[in-house]
C-alpha cells in the first residue's frame, strides 16, 4: 500500500486546495494573471455583443484551455526548477517547449476570437456610424 501523506480526506479538502493551488498561480505568475484578465475580457464582450451559444461555448472552452495550458507551464517550471536549480541548457529547452504549448493555445485562441467578434463588431460599428449620420442629416 502507497503511504498517501499529502492526501485529502475529504472533497471539501481537496476543491479547496484545488483553489488554493489556483490562486497561487494567479497571484505568483505574470503570464497567468493576464492570460486570466484577458479570460475575462473575452467573455464579457461574448456576453455584450450577444454571441450565439455555440460562439459562447467555444470562447469559453478556448479560455479554459489557455489558462489549463499556462498552469500546466508553470507546473511545469516550478518542477524543473526543484530537480535542477541551476542554469541548465536541457532545463531551459524544457521550459521553453511548455511555454510554447501557452503560445500555440493563446494564438489559435486569438484566430478564433478574430473569426467570432470581427463580424459582429463590424456590424456594430457600421451601425454606429448609420446611426451617427442619420443623426447629422
Amino acid at each position: 500500500m502507497i503511504n498517501k501523506i499529502w492526501q485529502h480526506k475529504n472533497i471539501k479538502e481537496s476543491f479547496l486546495g484545488s483553489l488554493k493551488g489556483l490562486m497561487v498561480v494567479i497571484k505568483t505568475e505574470r503570464n497567468a494573471k493576464i492570460i486570466f484578465a484577458i479570460g475575462v475580457i473575452v467573455i464579457l464582450v461574448g456576453l455584450i455583443l450577444k454571441v450565439s451559444l455555440q460562439e459562447f461555448i467555444v470562447i469559453i472552452i478556448l479560455t479554459i484551455g489557455v489558462f489549463i495550458c499556462e498552469v500546466f507551464n508553470t507546473l511545469i517550471e516550478n518542477i524543473l526548477d526543484i530537480i535542477q536549480p541551476q542554469n541548465d541548457h536541457k532545463v531551459k529547452i524544457l521550459k521553453d517547449i511548455a511555454s510554447g504549448a501557452v503560445l500555440i493555445s493563446s494564438i489559435g485562441a486569438a484566430i478564433v476570437g478574430i473569426i467570432i467578434f470581427a463580424p459582429k463588431i463590424n456590424t456594430l460599428i457600421i451601425n454606429l456610424i448609420m446611426n451617427l449620420n442619420l443623426s447629422l442629416k
